[in-house]
């Protein structure tokens, strides 16, 4: 069984969204939550939010002040996050039926193992693959693939639950069966093509 992490173990991704709108309000714009939801479960470097406020302004913006104020609130807010519901249930469940746990995440280590042990979550999981590990992150099935092989098991034996198109397509790609449980910023996203 492997999950994904940011919107399904935690929600990250409606603080993140959140915080940036503030942002964004605080200039007299508004962040599109259709522009945003395109870079949902993909890599965060992809997207330049500080161009897009820019953008939309029409005035350069102190990237740097702008970055570590939201940052602060966004991590104030994700820090105060509890586990999503039922996660640590079937985390159990799935130890207790011997089965082998994984994280494939487009986040890098820093961010997936500080939670996971913040959390007390980390000794259950065999095998954490991050954005560090691979060459491309979600949609591309690299993370996948790596923590498949490191659970010494073949694709079809795996679940994945994801909660993103790109982590959708990533696993498929990757020759997983997937259940996606989609998260406040995810379960308006049309996803019936990855499916």
């Amino acid at each position: 069984l492997i999950f994904d992490f940011d919107g399904v173990i935690i929600d990250t991704e409606t603080p993140d969204y959140d915080t940036w709108r503030e942002v964004f309000q605080s200039y007299g714009v508004d962040l599109e939550r259709s522009w945003w939801s395109r870079f949902i479960g993909g890599a965060a470097g992809v997207m330049d939010v500080c161009q897009q406020l820019e953008d939309l302004t029409g005035s350069p913006v102190d990237r740097t002040e702008v970055q570590q104020r939201r940052r602060l609130r966004y991590l104030e807010i994700v820090n105060a996050n509890p586990l999503l519901p039922g996660v640590l249930d079937y985390i159990q469940g799935a130890g207790q039926q011997g089965l082998k746990l994984g994280v494939a995440s487009s986040s890098p280590h820093s961010w997936v193992d500080n939670h996971l042990t913040g959390r007390g979550l980390l000794q259950y999981f065999d095998s954490v693959k991050c954005s560090d590990d691979v060459a491309g992150v979600k949609p591309d099935p690299e993370l996948y693939q790596l923590c498949v092989a490191q659970l010494g098991t073949r694709p079809e034996n795996v679940v994945v639950i994801e909660d993103s198109a790109n982590g959708i397509t990533a696993a498929k790609g990757a020759g997983l069966y997937c259940v996606v449980v989609p998260n406040p910023m995810t379960k308006d996203l049309g996803i019936d093509h990855e499916i």
